[in-house]
């Protein structure tokens, strides 16, 4: 499975077609983390004040090529030994996404969790 954070407006804009978030035309591609843990620190790091929540991907699901990479300098990943990143070199397929997550904050305010929204049991 790989874990991509979606900005709320982004993942609900045009439903009917394959999702494109910015980075999409930014860079060329859709980042995910193969780990939850991995995606929790992204979010903590960079997108803790926007509303967004967290796509389970099924990579076999996935209709175009998948790129793994280093993470870059600033990632909280980037001091790991051996961790990499998917790189989605095209819009996502919906089809692809096994599961919509929402993303809770402890109330002590510094941990991160995942829940998700069908009630079904997390990947």
């Amino acid at each position: 499975m790989l874990y991509h954070f979606a900005v709320l407006e982004n993942w609900l804009a045009d439903p009917d077609l394959p999702y494109a978030p910015p980075s999409l035309a930014r860079d060329g591609s859709v980042h995910a983390s193969p780990t939850r843990e991995a995606v929790l620190k992204a979010v903590a790091r960079f997108h803790q004040d926007t509303s967004g929540l967290v796509l389970v991907i099924d990579e076999t699901r996935v209709d175009v090529p998948v790129e793994w990479v280093a993470p870059p300098a600033h990632s909280p990943m980037a001091h790991e030994p051996g961790f990499r990143m998917a790189r989605l070199r095209g819009p996502l397929d919906r089809d692809a996404v096994v599961q919509v997550m929402d993303i809770v904050r402890a109330q002590d305010g510094r941990d991160w969790g995942l829940i998700a929204r069908d009630g079904s049991t997390a990947h």
